[in-house]
């Protein structure tokens, strides 16, 4: 009965901790601050989150799972089979939410002069824009030692 409830417990405390998340804008220096890539990666994120990484993280099957939600569920069983944790999908989800913030992005600056130059002042390559970003939005949540 003990085993039980534990059990039940930790796994109230483990999906409480995804369900707070609460997507805002990171903080930068002066310098490297770009509000139209803040916000775009912001609203992608709270809509990613609400629907492709909770029902994955939730285990629950829908009648008719978005294709962001199967390609995370599929990357996940590849790798860990039905044996994945909160760590695991955060990482899922960073490789494929940045590889489609690299596409999108990569489409903005064709067509946005003003944002392309903005980048080449700040940046040397798409993938250190994209690994920037990743640091400042991943999906991972820090652990505190205390």
């Amino acid at each position: 009965m003990r085993f039980i409830l534990l059990i039940a417990v930790i796994f109230l405390v483990s999906c409480g901790s995804a369900e707070k998340r609460d997507v805002v804008q990171a903080e930068h220096e002066k310098n490297m601050r770009i509000p139209a890539i803040d916000s775009m990666i912001v609203n992608d994120k709270k809509e990613y989150l609400e629907r492709c990484y909770m029902p994955v993280f939730k285990k629950v099957a829908s009648e008719s799972p978005r294709p962001c939600e199967t390609k995370l569920q599929q990357l996940l069983e590849r790798r860990f089979y039905a044996n994945y944790t909160q760590e695991h999908v955060d990482m899922a989800a960073d490789e494929i939410f940045f590889n489609d913030i690299r596409d999108k992005l990569q489409a903005k600056v064709k067509k946005d002069k003003k944002l392309s130059k903005a980048l080449g002042k700040r940046f040397r390559s798409m993938d250190e824009v994209i690994d920037y970003y990743k640091s400042k939005y991943t999906f991972r949540v820090e652990k505190s030692e205390n």
